[in-house]
């Protein structure tokens, strides 16, 4: 990405962080419309039950104090009682009930929510373009959109901390309306000296709060290359694939020590804030209990001089102390809803993040004839933030129908060349075009059709082997048997118990581990299926023993019958199988032509044929 880009993107990435709470809410109503009124309702409920026990619980013991000083009046105290007892129980159940129900629902909604919003970060990878996802940079990117889909960042974390708010202004409402009866009850000046407690305690607490989110945050945002690469020595250990390695030759020391650095970097910052928040949380406490202590005093000399009854005690303490804690949760929610922005502005900048490459609209001509001709004309490329030429003044033609070998030293070029060809990257200098038409200007999605590729580091998944050859759950049957076949693997795979339902890999319980050249036979019969006009094979038969490798050969013509094929191949002798051969030294095409014509050259062709001449059947002319 160039700095222009950079630029763009970093001014993408400010202006996302600033997102408002309407896109949030947007954003999660948009996946479930009934998120944000359950939300609601969930912390309206709990409020409710709450003031609910501590104005009849209140209640229920002045009338028993009033049964203890007017004994004549116990009857009647024991009816109210009982009364208020089963209202309370029955509403409180109600209500408990209801609170319950909603609350076990909304764990469903949130996981729903959840896994869409990383889905969504999924489905931008995919689509995302490759020389913006191959970036380093890009992978912190990612880490910070996934750490700020959920945790401390989450869209229903926000959505469950808004309505936090209003169940904390409702019980605030109902602290308000049963202290103000106390106040007004006594009219004495000591009211503006608690209000005065209660005011300096909430200022101080949302500037505490607000100090805390801004270093939960700045940890976060220092933590985010240490948390990603510990989980990446993590998943060295963890990955079966890469156990051989690791045992044969004692790496296990190299990758514990690698994630012990890194876990090292993530608890000495970790260290670094306890005391700053130890701190922050002993001085919250002191103002809490500040606040108590005043309210206790005023409350304690008010009953000693009869100004209030035994109950109103119960129900003045027990609201101050919902009161105080509605009050620090409110700053601290406050608070922290200005840093969850900022945690989900990094998932919505992400999901923003425009491809650079231009979309072409052109539609690509289907041929039955599958008469596709690509051309590179004076294509010259650098990778991004890297100025070093890989190409340099390409110009080759792929005629249409013909076999292609490139063929050349280790970093010539060569896979540079075949990314620009299927448009992973687009060219720094000159242009790429199929049938005379710049490929920029085909719809992209139409433009990858024409290819069947089987690349160096191809993959295969744990599904079964139909699901991997045909790249998806819809598939002909009689069609994957014929590739399987054409690849030279149909004879093992019909020995198979489930055959070509044969799920691979251990991922799965009934999975079936294949060989290296198992895999890459599956892989090419994975380029076939797809029946595209021009198949590319890098280092198809790398995996291969010599006869698996000669059956490949000998079937070439037939598997790449009518179809454009290009090799790409460190072994010289596949080239022989080709009309025409690019050698590439130092980003050049050094040498072009036939087998027969490069020997006769004399030129590099020669010297890298001659060099593995003692491993081939025949040698060349």
């Amino acid at each position: 990405m160039g700095n222009a880009n950079k630029t763009r993107l970093n001014k993408t990435r400010k202006d996302k962080n600033n997102v408002s709470a309407f896109e949030i809410f947007r954003l999660a109503t948009g996946i479930k419309k009934s998120y944000m009124p359950l939300v609601i309702l969930e912390q309206m409920l709990s409020s409710s039950v709450l003031y609910i026990n501590i104005i009849l619980g209140a209640k229920i013991l002045d009338y028993i104090a009033d049964a203890i000083a007017t004994p004549g009046n116990t009857a009647k105290a024991e009816q109210e009682i009982t009364r208020l007892a089963l209202f309370m129980v029955i509403l409180t159940f109600f209500l408990s009930l209801t609170w319950c129900i909603t609350n076990k629902y909304l764990i469903v909604l949130r996981r729903e929510i959840d896994e869409s919003v990383l889905n969504r970060i999924s489905v931008k990878c995919l689509v995302l373009d490759y020389q913006i996802l191959e970036k380093a940079g890009t992978l912190d990117y990612i880490e910070k959109a996934e750490a700020s889909s959920h945790s401390n960042g989450g869209i229903t974390s926000y959505c469950s901390n808004i309505s936090n708010i209003t169940g904390h202004i409702i019980s605030i409402i109902y602290a308000s309306v049963i202290l103000a009866s106390l106040f007004t009850s006594n009219g004495n000046g000591d009211i503006i000296i608690v209000l005065f407690v209660i005011a300096i305690s909430i200022f101080i607490r949302f500037l505490i709060h607000k100090k805390a989110n801004q270093m939960q945050y700045s940890m976060f945002e220092e933590n985010i290359t240490s948390n990603r690469r510990y989980g990446a020595y993590f998943n060295f250990l963890y990955d079966y694939k890469t156990g051989k390695q690791e045992r044969i030759y004692n790496m296990a020391d190299m990758v514990l020590n690698g994630a012990r650095r890194e876990a090292g970097n993530i608890i000495k910052l970790i260290k670094k804030m306890f005391f700053k928040e130890l701190f922050l949380s002993a001085l919250t406490e002191a103002i809490i209990n500040l606040l108590l202590f005043t309210f206790y005093i005023y409350t304690g000399l008010n009953a000693a001089n009869g100004s209030i009854s035994t109950g109103s005690i119960v129900l003045y303490a027990g609201t101050l102390a919902a009161l105080s804690n509605n009050i620090s949760d409110f700053s601290g929610i406050v608070n922290n809803l200005h840093i969850m922005h900022q945690y989900i502005g990094n998932y919505i900048s992400f999901l923003s993040l425009e491809n650079e490459k231009y979309e072409g609209t052109i539609p690509v001509e289907k041929r039955l004839d599958n008469d596709y001709e690509l051309e590179f004309k004076n294509v010259s490329f650098h990778y991004p933030n890297n100025p070093e030429l890989i190409l340099k003044n390409i110009t080759a033609k792929i005629k249409a129908g013909h076999k292609m070998a490139i063929a050349g030293r280790n970093g010539s070029g060569k896979s540079t060349f075949i990314k620009l060809l299927l448009r992973l990257y687009d060219p720094s200098e000159g242009e790429i075009l199929l049938n005379g038409v710049d490929i920029r200007k085909y719809n992209y999605d139409e433009y990858r059709q024409i290819f069947g590729v089987v690349f160096q580091d191809f993959q295969l998944f744990p599904l079964t082997i139909a699901q991997n050859v045909a790249a998806s759950t819809q598939y002909s049957e009689q069609r994957i048997w014929h590739v399987l076949g054409q690849a030279g693997i149909a004879g093992h795979i019909k020995n198979m118990e489930k055959g070509i339902g044969t799920v691979i890999y251990n991922q799965d319980e009934e999975g079936v581990e294949i060989s290296g050249g198992e895999a890459q036979k599956l892989a090419i019969a994975r380029a076939l299926y797809r029946n595209a006009p021009v198949v590319i094979l890098d280092e198809p038969t790398a995996a291969l023993d010599p006869a698996s490798e000669l059956e490949i050969y000998e079937r070439f013509d037939e598997m790449t019958s009518q179809k454009t094929a290009i090799y790409i191949s460190h072994r010289m002798s596949s080239c022989r199988f080709c009309e025409n051969i690019l050698v590439f030294d130092n980003g050049n095409i050094l040498e072009m032509g036939s087998h027969e014509k490069l020997i006769a050259d004399g030129g590099l062709y020669k010297s890298l044929w001659d060099a593995q001449a003692q491993y081939y059947s025949t040698s060349g002319k």
